[in-house]
């Protein structure tokens, strides 16, 4: 092999040598993004109470004086019901008898409930005057189905009127007895 030759092979082993070197010094850049999402669920919750402000528990006793009704007495009182959930959301309420022992008292009476009604009268006649009527159950029936639906922003609340009343023909069996009326409020979003 000739000195030129050796010089050329060497400067080509060189080239090699210092391509592969370059190669591997190369940086490479890069750059990074990141979505991300912070999820959380709402809350659909109810509240019962005398005023907008205690309307805050799941139960609420309605102050009705109805230990001494008789035929023809009638009383009255408000529930407020309150959207304490994060979101606006409808509710129904059905009406429900608890007969205590074998009278019938409950199915008895005559129910009202309304809404934009007020409490008026004194004494064993008391009544929820004005208003809408929402539900109504007369004497000798049950209670129906639920109410329609009632819409409830978040926060707000509906005061609504419960009247009850015995009517004057009311048998005579139901002297002494006693049940309980109660109203089930449901919102429900949502299938």
């Amino acid at each position: 092999m000739s000195e030129r030759s050796a010089r050329i092979k060497a400067v080509l082993s060189l080239g090699i040598i210092v391509g592969f070197g370059a190669v591997s010094t190369l940086a490479a850049w890069t750059g990074e993004a990141t979505a991300t999402s912070s999820i959380s669920t709402a809350t659909v919750a109810l509240g019962v109470g005398g005023t907008a402000g205690t309307a805050t528990s799941a139960s609420y006793q309605m102050p009705i004086n109805g230990s001494s009704l008789f035929p023809g007495a009638s009383s009255a009182s408000v529930v407020v019901v309150k959207n304490t959930g994060s979101i606006s959301a409808p509710y129904v309420f059905q009406g429900k008898i608890t007969e205590a022992g074998t009278t019938t008292l409950g199915a008895g009476l005559n129910v009202v409930v309304k809404t934009g009604a007020t409490v008026s009268g004194s004494g064993s006649s008391v009544t929820c005057s004005g208003g809408t009527t929402l539900m109504m159950k007369n004497a000798g029936a049950q209670f129906g189905g639920a109410s329609n639906p009632r819409p409830l922003t978040s926060g707000s609340s509906e005061t609504l009127c419960v009247q009850y009343s015995l009517p004057v023909n009311a048998a005579n069996a139901l002297q002494g007895a006693s049940t309980t009326l109660s109203l089930a409020f449901t919102s429900t979003v949502g299938s």
